[in-house]
């Protein structure tokens, strides 16, 4: 193996905040980046799912990803944003208090997120922390931190599969 000349392996992870937390979300899950709009409420909608906003002729449901990973709601200012996403189900919104900047983070510096410092309900959603600068960044796992199936059915419950 050897270690001249080797790029060294780093990802890239848009950045944004919940309360006073960084969170880092892999840029290749990201979409776009929109301000915040206040979501059309929908009936019978499962927990922490806001409403649907319609992007560009897309209808997409918007997620209270501050109620999942804190435990409080999220509450919509000036600076929050909509980061739209790529789940398992389709493109979702996240709404975040604001989103500051795409950063590429070596792979070799990220680290295990302490466990005792986790919840249950949210331990699978970290892929682990990393210190950008001098700040702590929480990084998220996509495929566990982005809403599950479960989020999907608000549209077969309403009879509009196409949702």
């Amino acid at each position: 193996m050897e270690e001249k000349g080797v790029a060294i392996e780093s990802r890239q992870y848009v950045l944004f905040h919940l309360g006073t937390e960084e969170y880092g979300l892999p840029i290749g899950r990201v979409q776009s980046i929109i301000r915040y709009e206040a979501p059309t409420p929908v009936p019978h909608a499962p927990s922490g799912v806001e409403g649907v906003i319609n992007l560009r002729g897309q209808v997409i449901p918007v997620i209270d990803l501050s109620m999942r990973l804190l435990g409080v709601p999220f509450v919509g200012a000036p600076t929050s944003r909509i980061v739209v996403a790529e789940a398992v189900t389709g493109l979702v919104g996240l709404a975040v208090d604001s989103a500051s900047e795409v950063v590429s983070i070596p792979v070799d510096e990220i680290r295990p997120a302490p466990a005792a410092a986790l919840s249950l309900d949210t331990a699978d959603a970290f892929e682990g922390v990393a210190n950008h600068g001098n700040r702590l960044v929480i990084l998220l796992d996509a495929e566990k931190a982005l809403p599950r199936p479960e989020f999907s059915t608000v549209a077969i419950q309403e009879g509009d599969a196409d949702v």
